[in-house]
């Protein structure tokens, strides 16, 4: 099986030739893994690793966004950030969220909200072609279409639901607007694109540790509608749907399966209710589920023998009968130590098949 046949086979409830592995991190940590890996870009070390995805996006064209010699950038929703830390552990870090504080709707209507003529869709059929033999999927980032956690951004994460709950028209018309994006995104990027996407990564911030972050109403008021129009073009041509979320995200399967949801990442397995057990028990014949692997205990603290324990516990529940993608239950932080992520993926070659 070459990369692609790989994870549809598992995405459509079969075994494969291996269980796929997904990567997942901040770039920093990827920086470091090339440096202390010998690897010439991010391509060779995917390889290397034996990873079965690819990420595709538009060439970014708008102006400048990291000024590196003083350590800050900006998004192209107006958030900044600072880069904090030291050596290794550097990593950036949200210091003003553009909204916080503003409740009047009118302030919305002048705001410079980005628009897709910041981005390069051309770029996009060669990159395809270039990965033709991986599961294509939309990469983290821009374009990742989500909701709330651009909300949670522009307004500040402390005070997001006090604006949903006491200011209904200032977070809608919010809604509105990055979800207009998103829809216009999506249709340029699928127009470029048609069906040499395999995925389309919708990403959004539903859950902590402890569960839901947010109630039903909001999710039936806000995110289902929006996920529903995000997926219109993709589910036309056949494209998978790919539902990010951390967190205590269990009470929402259900939900994510009936909106037509093909994989559920990244399955953090310490957060109520993500065991892994209970998750292939009752969603594993209707939904696949991706990532997996401790990241905050296992895979940065742990040793390589341990992580490789962990990789054999984890298949020996999860990959019987397909329907399991293996990855990190987290993006790898910068000091996950090097060693532990080359033995996860060392341990899915060993166990995996």
């Amino acid at each position: 099986m070459n990369h692609k046949e790989r994870v549809l086979s598992a995405l459509n409830h079969e075994e494969p030739d291996r269980v796929p592995v997904f990567y997942w991190a901040v770039p920093e940590f990827t920086e470091k893994m090339i440096a202390r890996m010998g690897f010439s870009d991010k391509d060779e070390m995917l390889e290397q690793l034996g990873i079965d995805f690819r990420w595709v996006e538009p060439d970014y064209v708008g102006k400048s966004l990291v000024d590196k010699e003083n350590g800050h950038k900006q998004d192209i929703w107006g958030v900044e950030y600072d880069l904090v830390g030291r050596g290794d552990l550097r990593y950036w870090e949200a210091v003003k969220f553009p909204l916080q504080g503003i409740t009047d709707p009118a302030f919305l209507e002048d705001y410079p909200w980005p628009t897709t003529a910041l981005f390069d869709f051309s770029t996009l059929p060669a990159q395809c072609e270039k990965y033709k033999d991986y599961a294509i999927m939309t990469a983290p980032g821009y374009s990742s279409p989500g909701l709330f956690r651009i909300i949670q951004r522009l307004v500040g994460r402390d005070t997001f639901l006090d604006v949903m709950m006491y200011n209904p028209r200032f977070f809608n018309v919010l809604v509105e607007k990055v979800t207009g994006f998103y829809i216009d995104f999506i249709d340029k990027f699928f127009e470029a694109t048609g069906n040499r996407v395999d995925l389309i990564r919708i990403a959004d911030d539903f859950g902590a540790e402890s569960g839901l972050i947010i109630s039903y109403d909001a999710w039936n008021n806000y995110c289902r509608p929006a996920i529903e129009k995000f997926m219109d073009v993709p589910r036309k041509l056949g494209v998978k749907f790919y539902m990010h979320s951390c967190g205590g995200v269990r009470k929402l399967v259900p939900e994510f399966i009936s909106l037509g949801a093909d994989v559920l990442d990244p399955i953090q397995t310490r957060a109520a209710g993500m065991a892994p057990e209970g998750l292939k028990k009752d969603f594993g014949q209707m939904i696949t589920f991706s990532g997996g692997l401790d990241e905050e205990l296992l895979l940065r603290k742990g040793t390589p023998h341990r992580v490789k324990e962990g990789v054999k516990e984890l298949l020996d529940v999860m990959s019987p009968g397909g329907g399991f993608i293996l990855g990190p239950s987290h993006k790898l932080k910068v000091e996950t130590p090097v060693e532990n992520v080359v033995a996860m993926y060392e341990a899915v070659k060993e166990y995996g098949g």
